[in-house]
């Protein structure tokens, strides 16, 4: 008799379709670690990143609003002499609203040396009688002739009557005395006092 060795059996091979849901659930594990991965890293980078904004908002090109800081709105000190304009500059007509006669040739003569230069010289052209010092009536265009004359009259009443030229007018009243000396009106111009300037000011 024959003595006959063990038998050695084939292993069994695995169905091929399982080796494919294997390998497909093998592609998605790794897929999904990988993204989860992207994400981590993504965020931390993201969050880390310190970006550098410009006075103007803008972040690499990208305008951030809100991001620029309000303009100042400072205090200065401004002298009158720095803001109106030159006596010689400013043409003034010259009425006269009393019963007193000469007044407003006088007048004109002061002011004449003062440096304006004198338009009309007459009675009041409205007709009216005026008590206190008068009236600097001028337009939109002359407010600053008219502010400038209103250092030669202390007291003397502003009237925008909406004429369309820079010329102003002062028509004198009963309670006018003399044209304001030169000397003082000079130091009161020369004097400064606060002013707001800057575009953050209000009506800026």
């Amino acid at each position: 008799m024959s003595t006959l060795g063990p038998v050695r059996r084939t292993p069994a091979r695995r169905p091929r379709w399982l080796v494919a849901v294997l390998v497909a659930v093998s592609m998605l594990v790794l897929f999904a670690i990988g993204f989860a991965a992207s994400l981590l890293v993504g965020g931390q980078s993201s969050t880390g990143v310190v970006a550098e904004v410009t006075n103007e908002g803008a972040v690499d090109g990208v305008v951030v609003e809100g991001t620029a800081e309000p303009e100042p709105c400072e205090t200065t000190l401004v002298a009158p002499a720095e803001t109106l304009p030159r006596a010689d500059s400013v043409v003034v007509n010259v009425f006269n609203s009393t019963q007193r006669g000469g007044l407003a040739g006088t007048t004109a003569q002061d002011l004449s040396q003062r440096g304006f230069r004198i338009n009309k010289v007459e009675n009041d052209p409205l007709g009216v009688s005026l008590r206190g010092v008068g009236e600097i009536r001028y337009g939109p265009n002359g407010a600053d002739n008219a502010q400038l004359l209103a250092f030669y009259f202390p007291g003397a009443v502003l009237v925008d009557d909406g004429r369309s030229g820079p010329r102003v007018d002062i028509s004198l009243g009963r309670g006018f005395e003399a044209v304001e000396d030169q000397g003082l009106v000079a130091a009161t111009l020369a004097s400064p006092s606060p002013s707001l300037s800057g575009p953050g000011c209000p009506g800026e």
